[in-house]
């Protein structure tokens, strides 16, 4: 399931701080339609990647949102931060959101 995020983290040689941001409905994973998204959690997916993150020396937060204000306010604390990646499951949002991809470009 972490197939892609293994080899991005492997890719990364030094230690990085990365922000996982994940978009509206996601915290519903496991729960709704299961036979289509299947039954981890959002939570249960959070917890792998932070194992992973931690085995291969990275420090990782992860965050959730059903508010694409909330999602871009996200992205602006980034600029500020000492985050080096994000990596983004923008869910419904990954056609119809140009505030999101503008708050993603500065």
């Amino acid at each position: 399931m972490l197939y892609g995020l293994y080899n991005l983290a492997l890719f990364i040689k030094n230690m990085s701080k990365i922000l996982i941001l994940n978009g509206p409905n996601l915290n519903l994973l496991g729960t709704r339609e299961p036979e289509v998204y299947g039954a981890s959690t959002l939570q249960d997916i959070n917890k792998e990647i932070s194992l992973l993150a931690t085995t291969l020396g990275h420090e990782v937060v992860c965050k959730q949102s059903n508010a694409e204000h909330e999602l871009i306010e996200m992205v602006h604390e980034t600029i500020e931060s000492s985050f080096d990646i994000i990596i983004l499951n923008p869910g419904g949002y990954t056609h119809t959101s140009i505030s999101l991809r503008d708050a993603l470009l500065s």
